[in-house]
């Protein structure tokens, strides 16, 4: 059997089956597939090539775990820089000193560790996806918090059980389980699962886009900003990250969120903390995600003059749009000033629309 070769004494050498890692595969769902090769449960199989006594305890795909990396370099002959980019290390633009946090680290959904266990749901996936691979595996872009569709399927992703509701937990699934797809607690299988299709209009639309450009940011290292202009990718994403506190976390999110949702005619959401002091959107689920990164995809859509008029319809304060940001970046001060010192600073909106009309008009009488 694979596992007794496994376990014969080969740990320390080349291993017979060497599975490598799939594009864009997650290093959790490298891990359970290797161990799934051999046959064993994923704890067994990590407590053989790793002398860590909490293997899972850590979040492994941070890729900040140097010892782990180097075994699966020398035992499956997979090169290194295929190895790192299972990881977040692997993704250019990915501000990676911020991997080393010891909480939450931005932009990754929390694993949410307690006793032991993972109690939030860390990692998402399109059922339709899983489906179409022949062997099925989880994407490394399903652990980052602004990824909350499936742009090829069109679809909402999911991010527990559709059957029982735990978190997908794929390290806990039995090594005799059909496939890594099922969970770990009732055995449904997650290709059978059926996520919400997007429906076809603009908002949705802006949203893939959003997300799409992100991505492409993290491996570039730059982002779009708009037809003109890229800017830094760790900017941009400071920058999404302080918008999202707004919407999620202040004292005027209520106020801030119903009013965005108004204008765009999309349902009021209360995002739902696992705790009174939480706050960080890495926490919540797609749930709540989803509206978010949808407000979000409009507020930073057309540059700057969509910003500048969403924050002038809210009345957003330049303190309010600059806290927590200790280093915010030229262009974002730059949109900033527009909202503090521009003609339509202090005056009275009715809706966005009526903001928006003005600075088009502005900017035509300044064309001319």
């Amino acid at each position: 059997m694979p596992s007794a070769w496994f376990e014969s004494g080969l740990s320390g050498r080349l291993w017979p089956i060497r599975l490598k890692p799939y594009a864009d595969e997650l290093l959790t769902s490298w891990l359970v597939r290797l161990s799934r090769a051999y046959g064993m449960e994923a704890r067994r199989f990590s407590a053989s090539i790793s002398r860590h006594p909490a293997f899972w305890n850590r979040d492994l795909d941070k890729g900040i775990y140097t010892d782990v990396l180097e075994v699966l370099i020398h035992s499956t002959a997979t090169p290194l820089a295929q190895v790192v980019d299972t990881t977040f290390w692997g993704y250019r633009g990915f501000p990676a000193w911020q991997l080393y946090s010891s909480g939450v680290s931005p932009w990754l959904l929390s694993i949410g560790l307690r006793y032991g266990q993972r109690h939030r749901p860390w990692l998402q996936y399109c059922p339709y996806c899983l489906d179409d691979d022949p062997d099925p595996y989880f994407r490394r872009q399903w652990r980052l918090t602004f990824v909350t569709v499936c742009v090829p399927h069109r679809c909402r992703l999911l991010d527990r059980c559709e059957a029982c509701g735990a978190s997908c937990n794929i390290h806990q699934v039995s090594s005799d389980a059909h496939a890594i797809t099922c969970c770990y607690r009732c055995q449904f299988d997650a290709r059978r699962a059926r996520a919400p299709r997007l429906a076809n209009t603009a908002d949705r639309y802006r949203l893939m886009q959003f997300q799409t450009l992100l991505i492409e940011g993290l491996h570039r290292g730059r982002y779009c900003l708009s037809r003109t202009e890229s800017v830094s990718m760790e900017e941009m994403l400071s920058v999404v990250r302080q918008l999202g506190r707004l919407l999620s976390s202040r004292k005027h999110a209520v106020a801030l969120r119903a009013g965005l949702c108004g204008e765009m005619g999309e349902p009021y959401f209360e995002p739902s903390f696992p705790s009174p002091r939480g706050g960080a959107v890495e926490v919540l689920s797609i749930r709540d995600r989803f509206p978010l990164t949808l407000l979000l995809a409009w507020w930073l859509d057309d540059w700057p003059d969509q910003f500048v008029a969403i924050c002038a319809m809210a009345k957003l304060t330049v303190a309010e749009l600059m806290s927590s940001l200790s280093n915010p970046p030229d262009w974002y001060e730059e949109a900033v000033s527009q909202v503090a010192h521009g003609r339509f600073a202090g005056m009275k909106f009715a809706s966005y629309d009526t903001v928006r009309s003005s600075i088009d008009t502005s900017r035509m009488q300044q064309a001319l």
